[in-house]
């Protein structure tokens, strides 16, 4: 399988690195930074350029990766799904609902597969929650609730006074910590219980410098009555991700706070089972990469497909509708 790669950032960057460990061969990057672009195509070995027309159009290219700023999201996956590229868009899938499924009906009238990046789907202790939720032994599920975060500006490197990365200017990025981190939490609540029909939440922008939210809070119901938590902070100094799912036999925590990445299976009587992956290596974009490949190969929608991708943006902005109406919103 031939990528191309748009987008040679951090994000970017980790996904060269984790397709050189696998069966598959990047063969053409795009950055708008020239010097940049050019010496990791010289380490890579492959064509590069600072625009990604050519990239999209390419014989040679297989799947396209885009890790832009959100709001090249959408232009640059429905270009290259319009030429029958399988497209993996990192999170969020576009800063807004109608961007999202614009990109998801281009891939649909194309005949090719579009995967939202999720890598939080493949860590280890995540995916043993849900491999433990699907055998019940929590019983019947009946609730879930999560935060996630982290320090912007350490994350940044912001420094007041500067200017502003592009993580907080709300034109380019589409929103606040929500887009940023929610739809990572969001989808993993779609993953486990299911699709929500109502939200209720609150975006504020409590200290940061900046027009979008720097924390928020979402409640989601689903048809049965089950619900989900979330709340959201750029200024969560000890991040980054700490989810618990409740059942009627017992429970499952998710913890990945600081360096931890754990999984705990506790039932009614207080007793636990603790499966503890925190000396791991970090290899969730290699396992995440290698799933979409397969599943390109098998023709299978991937996890998490680009409508996956879509919901979540959908969840995020029920949020932002809740909190300017203060109203229970529909999301049917």
């Amino acid at each position: 399988m031939r990528f191309a790669v748009i987008g040679c950032g951090r994000i970017g960057t980790r996904r060269i690195n984790a397709l050189k460990k696998l069966d598959a061969e990047v063969a053409y990057i795009v950055d708008t930074v020239e010097p940049h672009v050019a010496r990791l195509a010289r380490e890579v070995g492959c064509d590069y350029s600072t625009g990604f027309h050519e990239a999209v159009k390419r014989n040679d290219v297989d799947c396209v990766i885009v890790a832009t700023p959100n709001k090249f999201h959408a232009p640059i996956t429905i270009e290259a799904l319009k030429n029958r590229k399988h497209v993996l868009c990192e999170k969020p899938l576009a800063r807004n609902p109608w961007e999202a499924r614009a990109m998801v009906e281009a891939a649909l009238k194309n005949g090719v597969f579009l995967k939202t990046g999720s890598n939080l789907r493949y860590f280890s202790n995540v995916r043993k929650a849900k491999e433990l939720f699907d055998a019940r032994a929590i019983g019947e599920p009946l609730f879930m609730r999560g935060w996630i975060g982290h320090d912007i500006m350490k994350w940044t490197g912001y420094r007041s006074g500067e200017p502003k990365p592009w993580f907080l200017d709300k034109d380019l990025m589409g929103g606040g910590t929500l887009l940023d981190n929610g739809v990572h939490i969001l989808d993993l609540f779609r993953w486990f219980l299911g699709d929500f029909k109502s939200c209720f939440g609150y975006a504020q922008t409590l200290r940061l410098p900046i027009e979008a939210e720097d924390n928020g809070w979402g409640l989601f119901k689903a048809e049965d009555g089950r619900t989900a938590f979330v709340q959201c902070s750029w200024m969560e100094w000890s991040g980054y991700m700490y989810m618990e799912i409740y059942g009627t036999d017992g429970c499952v925590y998710v913890d990945n706070r600081r360096n931890l990445s754990k999984t705990v299976l506790g039932d009614r009587e207080g007793t636990q089972q603790i499966f503890d992956y925190s000396t791991e290596p970090p290899r969730s974009y290699e396992v995440e990469l290698k799933d979409y490949i397969q599943a390109i190969k098998e023709g299978q929608q991937p996890l998490a497909s680009g409508y996956d991708g879509m919901k979540a943006v959908e969840m995020v902005h029920g949020i932002y509708e809740s909190s300017r109406t203060g109203r229970i919103v529909d999301l049917t």
